[in-house]
């Protein structure tokens, strides 16, 4: 059955033995994922800024143009 746990519920903790899992799990290193997810959101608010400031602009208003 695809919903049985790898390794099951009910062994005790100390007797876990290694499973074949359906879909193999990679577990990496904390500290390194956390400074790609961090590189990753600034890189994208960045890029994000830059198209709106330079390519979508048109429906941008400029609260400081007054015409006196």
């Amino acid at each position: 059955m695809i919903f049985l746990s790898c390794p099951p519920v009910y062994t005790l903790p100390g007797t876990w033995t290694k499973c074949n899992a359906i879909i193999p799990h990679y577990n990496a290193d904390p500290n390194f994922t956390f400074a790609i997810s961090f590189i990753v959101i600034v890189i994208g608010l960045t890029t994000f800024g830059v198209y709106k400031a330079f390519f979508d602009n048109k429906t941008l208003e400029d609260p400081w143009d007054h015409d006196d």
